[in-house]
């Protein structure tokens, strides 16, 4: 009987620090990532997403920051290690006007973004080729310049040039940004299609938290530090209940009668999710959710419908953010009430 080998690490972050000046913006931050892995890094903007990704792909100098960290198994802190590293990552950048020339074709735009990498002309053609099939970018659009193809086709051939060089981790900033729903899944569903096939180690920075629907672990940042690191259903099934919400929608929704619900002992938390929407997390939620019925039906609210959901991970993000703000508000006023004790 063979034991399955485990995936061997490609990035690998020990107690990461970085400050500018006075103001730290990452603050002790660890994380792993596996070979093949999609990870999500989310976080609103401030979040300190970003910096963490500069220092991985080396684009920090290492006298703003310390810690460890290792990308492909060379230490990023070692100038010498750097072209190396630069050498096994790709970089899609947002707006995809950063890394195409519109005026040129796709094969113009593969062999200038090649050359950069010293790589024979054929072989990037050929990548390029396979690349663009597995994209479904259409073989008679391939001859057309770029400022002549759609939205999405150009976001595709910007993917397509950040593997060109067939590196071992890819980095996508934003890649969903600004774009209508549809266009959305179709790009998260070419970067699966890319992973799976190619096996290339993938970071989705974003706001869109739909992006999780493809990552295999999120890391949610706030203020410099990492909330959490996992894999999105794990931590939906961390909420109580493992994540189940009773919706309702109430008559005449306000602030007074969202607090009359939340007196309800086992209640954790309510988001309001609509004019006339809440979503409810309880403990046991099978055990306590007549009881919250009739609770909210003696206190005079109506409920005019009731749903049963399991949370989303934009949920589970929104929770995680206020559970933190709420902690620090405690903090906060305990230390207050601290030092009006000693004065």
């Amino acid at each position: 009987m063979s034991l399955k080998k485990s995936s061997p690490i490609v990035v690998e972050v020990d107690d990461l620090n970085v400050s500018f000046g006075k103001k730290r913006v990452v603050k002790n931050v660890s994380l792993t990532v596996n070979s093949g892995e999609i990870i999500g890094v989310f976080g609103i903007s401030g979040a300190g997403k970003t910096t963490m990704i500069r220092v991985i792909t080396c684009q920090l100098k290492k006298k703003y920051w310390t810690g460890t960290v290792k990308v492909t198994n060379l230490s990023a802190a070692r100038n010498k290690n750097q072209s190396k590293i630069l050498g096994n990552i790709g970089y899609v950048p947002q707006l995809e006007e950063l890394n195409l020339y519109y005026d040129f074709k796709p094969y113009a735009n593969i062999d200038t973004f090649a050359s950069t990498y010293g790589m024979d002309v054929k072989k990037a053609k050929d990548i390029a080729e396979n690349l663009f099939t597995i994209l479904d970018i259409p073989k008679d659009t391939w001859s057309k310049k770029l400022k002549k193809m759609s939205g999405g086709e150009k976001k595709r051939v910007s993917m397509a040039l950040g593997l060109i060089h067939q590196p071992a981790i890819l980095f996508l900033d934003e890649p969903t940004t600004g774009v209508d729903a549809y266009k959305r899944y179709s790009i998260l569903t070419y970067l699966k299609k890319l992973n799976v096939q190619l096996g290339t180690t993938m970071f989705i920075i974003s706001h869109d938290m739909e992006c999780s629907l493809v990552c295999d672990k999120a890391a949610i940042m706030r203020e410099g530090k990492l909330l959490e690191f996992g894999k999105p259903a794990d931590l939906i099934a961390s909420l109580p209940s493992n994540g189940v919400i009773a919706s309702f929608t109430i008559e005449d929704l306000n602030k007074k009668k969202i607090e009359e619900i939340k007196d309800f002992s086992p209640v954790r938390n309510i988001i309001r999710a609509g004019n006339d929407v809440i979503e409810v997390l309880m403990d046991n939620y099978d055990e306590n959710i007549s009881d919250l019925v009739q609770h909210i039906m003696n206190a005079g609210i109506k409920i005019t419908s009731m749903t049963k959901d399991i949370a989303t991970f934009r949920r589970y993000f929104q929770i995680r953010i206020q559970d933190e703000e709420e902690k620090e508000r405690r903090n906060i006023d305990h230390l207050s009430e601290s030092n009006d004790m000693n004065n």
